[in-house]
């Protein structure tokens, strides 16, 4: 059954490039449906598209190469002319949405809205993009969802604001280093911003989560490590934003996870620590 309040919906962003966004995005897509038993959709934001291609992985190029409904043409309000159709059609409750997984007892899937490479210009390009447009189509289509998790790029724009739109909670993946907290300053004001012009929405950061904070093989960053989680402790406590217990390793084992190889995870199963922190946090 749905849940009775709607799906718990989380945007993961850090306007700081390159700290594990689009890798936690998925992996929490795939812990919730296959180990929580959650039906679960995922939705790229990214026009990098690496959310898209870690869940479809190989077929990923089918999707391009077939040309089939993605992210770009939920924004644009239809699908345009095809080999199957001469005109524009409009977009039905299944457009847009690839299926993963699908447990046929249960009835859960999991499903995602993928990003193209052309999604940036494809925004650039309109007169007035409609930052609503996301959560108009979430709401219409995907209330009987339990967990909807949206990826979203690194660069402040209307894409962020659509995300905010779309969801009430925040996660910020942050890695220990060297200017970690560069992109706090500036997600901690554009939240306000966007409180302030949508006094009626509600929109919380639900945690901080650190990643590659350690080694295989016990090494803990040493003291550039614990230089940076004081930062990091510091902003987030000056920002009023929780910080999970759990933190990710660097592990070789996510890459080839990524990839849909299970052959060797290494400590990347530590993973499972922070997503069972995270869940319950959330509501889930």
């Amino acid at each position: 059954m749905a849940r009775t309040n709607g799906p718990i919906s989380v945007c993961v962003i850090n306007l700081k490039g390159g700290v594990g966004k689009s890798t936690i995005s998925a992996l929490l897509a795939r812990h919730a449906y296959t180990r929580r038993g959650l039906d679960v959709l995922a939705v790229d934001l990214d026009p990098q598209a690496n959310l898209s291609q870690a869940l479809m992985h190989s077929d990923y190029n089918n999707f391009l190469v077939q040309k089939r409904t993605s992210i770009v043409e939920i924004f644009h309000g239809y699908r345009p002319p095809s080999s199957s159709s001469l005109s524009p059609t409009s977009l039905s409750a299944q457009d847009g949405v690839e299926t993963i997984g699908f447990n046929p007892t249960s009835g859960k899937s999991l499903q995602l809205t993928p990003s193209r490479f052309d999604f940036s210009d494809n925004l650039l390009g309109a007169v007035r993009p409609d930052p609503r447009v996301l959560a108009r189509f979430l709401t219409a289509n995907y209330g009987h969802k339990d967990f909807i998790i949206i990826d979203c790029a690194p660069t402040e724009s209307i894409l962020t604001t659509a995300a905010y739109h779309a969801c009430g909670l925040v996660l910020v993946p942050v890695k220990p280093e060297y200017f970690a907290t560069i992109g706090f300053p500036l997600l901690q004001e554009s939240l306000v911003n966007f409180r302030n012009q949508n006094r009626g929405h509600r929109i919380d950061v639900c945690g901080v989560v650190i990643n590659n904070a350690f080694y295989d093989g016990g090494n803990d960053g040493g003291p550039e490590k614990a230089a940076s989680i004081t930062d990091i402790q510091t902003q987030a406590a000056a920002n009023h934003w929780p910080i999970f217990v759990n933190q990710l390793p660097h592990s070789r084992g996510f890459p080839k996870i990524m990839r849909g190889n299970n052959s060797y995870s290494g400590n990347a199963t530590r993973f499972y620590d922070f997503a069972n922190e995270f869940f319950p946090a959330v509501g889930l």
